[in-house]
């Protein structure tokens, strides 16, 4: 719990640096004379709804740029790949794996790009700028009584695959080209 507490102060904290909140203000005031609520019941009911849709989001860091001012264009965050201890074979789903990601990090489910279940582990994208407590504690947490155990995927992993397969697509098209005879397999009667 504390810990959740914990990003929701980081989140808040950011914003209350970054924004402006005017409108945000007027329209709190406005909710409050219609519902009659105080401010701290207020907040409670529409932090609770927060969380109901998603959770506190993993909010961009100060030098990227808002939305709000930048009128209708959206900006796209860099998204990381990460791998996950968990895959097939221990009975997980996307969607346990998206309800994990919200709960436990408090990233957004729209923001959670990739899910790739393999046999004994996942792919997964998420926005940059994941805080290394979050990661520390996403490496201890367990799905399937098997530990996530997080890791960053390096950005020339993909590099590397991409260039072993033009070598074996390489070494493939050489020996379709050559005569069979030549290449001393024995034939299958």
């Amino acid at each position: 719990m504390r810990l959740k507490e914990d990003r929701i102060i980081q989140c808040l904290r950011r914003v209350i640096e970054t924004q402006a909140l005017h409108e945000e203000r007027q329209m709190l005031q406005h909710i409050m004379d219609e519902l009659n609520l105080g401010l701290l019941d207020c907040a409670a009911a529409l932090l609770h709804l927060q969380q109901l849709e998603g959770g506190m989001r993993m909010m961009p860091e100060k030098n990227v740029l808002d939305s709000s001012i930048s009128g209708t264009v959206s900006v796209m965050p860099k998204m990381v790949r990460y791998r996950l201890a968990v895959g097939n074979k221990h009975g997980v789903s996307k969607e346990v794996i998206k309800d994990v990601l919200v709960d436990e990090s408090g990233v957004e489910r729209k923001m959670i790009r990739l899910v790739d279940i393999r046999n004994e582990f996942t792919i997964v994208e998420l926005p940059e700028g994941m805080p290394e407590d979050i990661f520390q504690h996403l490496k201890t947490i367990e799905v399937q009584r098997q530990k996530l155990d997080i890791k960053r995927l390096s950005a020339n992993s993909n590099k590397k695959r991409a260039s072993n397969a033009r070598r074996r697509k390489k070494r493939m098209s050489r020996l379709e080209s050559k005569d069979p005879k030549n290449l001393n397999c024995k034939e299958i009667a």
